[in-house]
């Protein structure tokens, strides 16, 4: 017989709703059942996780993450990425996608068929739902913190050397549509089955209309590595904002995106159309410090990352904090919080069939998170996989 988890007295953040002195029952890995805790007794013999107090989340996903806890995508192999994640669970995520960065081509397979084989043995931290590829077909001018040894124009036959290797993990490639061959790119992999996302790219509004209709339907790291907003030149952000087909990632850290520009995206865009990332790097987690993001040397201070010339270069942001933020800055409702940072991304990875919400039948992924966000309890795949040392959840 399955394990029987029964969580009581929580309040949980329903698609729609929230639902108060809540009971919420997990057999085996799966939600079976959800209602109120009035009039319902837990299951005989399940295991009885106090929550009251808290708020119980679906767990959530991150879609574009390098590394955490001092490993990277890029660098650390099989073993590395199992490592993060595992990490992951301290924040309550559940689910990722690996991301790489752009590098030579011999670098770029070897990352890649290492998340395939990490998703093949996935150990018992968050599952890997997907690969996002951030390159390597990007915009020198607007590299960021990408190497410029790794970034090329598009090449369709290395394309599909690429997303062969990935053995049908990958879900997303970053690309700047405006380089020659980006917009048949953008084709080529709509028919693919892979969402062509626009970043780091200095497309202007008409070329991100293009690409838009051509089948690009995600922005990377919205306003990060685009040409700005501006009355006359809209560009691509201008683009990504008002284009309804458009998903919009957003890094919500206050250093990436102030929190004026969070409001508008929002605004803009709705819950429904922005995906919560974090953009994490190895540095996640560790001290200040210098660390590594596939080749290039970061310098991180407090939650400001960033390459010797200044370049900000990814982020030590978790999923959790980013929801706080997203609480703060935009003072986001938690049901708006919990489709951003987890049903929006789990469309993005094609599994919201099973994850991104709380619903029975559903994977028994769920965040048990105080009314601040501090992670509690996450519970993986129907485990408890993380419980914090002065939690306030009690088991019996």
């Amino acid at each position: 017989m399955p394990e029987i988890l029964a969580i009581v007295g929580g309040t949980c953040v329903l698609p729609e709703t929230e639902l108060a002195d809540s009971l919420l029952v997990v057999e085996g890995d799966r939600i079976a059942w959800i209602g109120p805790r009035a009039g319902n007794d837990p299951p005989p013999g399940a295991r009885r996780l106090d929550a009251t107090g808290l708020f119980l989340f679906p767990g959530f996903i991150d879609t574009h993450v390098h590394g955490t806890h001092g490993d990277d995508v890029m660098l650390d192999g099989v073993e590395g990425i199992r490592r993060i994640a595992r990490n992951f669970l301290r924040s309550g995520t559940t689910a990722w996608l690996p991301t790489t960065i752009a590098a030579r081509r011999a670098e770029l397979l070897r990352a890649i068929e290492a998340c395939v084989a990490a998703r093949e043995r996935p150990g018992d931290g968050a599952e890997i739902v997907g690969l996002h590829i951030e390159g390597p077909y990007l915009n020198l001018a607007r590299k960021g913190a990408q190497p410029a040894e790794g970034i090329r124009d598009p090449d369709r036959d290395e394309c599909d050397e690429l997303l062969a290797a990935a053995a049908g993990l990958a879900r997303v490639m970053t690309l700047a549509p405006e380089l020659p061959g980006g917009i048949e790119l953008v084709r080529h992999l709509r028919q693919r089955g892979i969402i062509p996302s626009l970043g780091h790219s200095d497309a202007d509004y008409d070329t991100a209309l293009a690409a838009i209709e051509a089948g690009a339907t995600h922005a990377t790291h919205l306003f990060n590595q685009m040409g700005g907003l501006h009355h006359r030149e809209p560009g691509l952000a201008a683009a990504c904002l008002t284009e309804d087909g458009i998903v919009a990632e957003l890094i919500v850290d206050g250093v990436h995106v102030a929190p004026a520009m969070v409001r508008l995206a929002l605004r803009a865009k709705r819950p429904e159309r922005i995906a919560l990332i974090t953009d994490a790097m190895a540095a996640t987690g560790m001290p200040d410090g210098s660390y590594r993001l596939g080749s290039q040397t970061v310098f991180v201070q407090g939650n400001r990352c960033t390459l010797a010339d200044g370049t900000l270069a990814s982020s030590v942001l978790t999923m959790e904090r980013g929801a706080a933020n997203l609480a703060a800055f935009a003072g986001a409702e938690r049901v708006a919080v919990a489709r951003m940072a987890s049903l929006v991304p789990a469309r993005i990875a094609g599994c919201a069939d099973r994850k991104g919400t709380l619903a029975v039948g559903k994977d028994a992924d769920l965040a048990l998170l105080t009314g601040d966000y501090d992670v509690v309890a996450t519970i993986a795949r129907g485990r408890i996989a993380y419980l914090a040392p002065a939690g306030r959840a009690r088991l019996a």
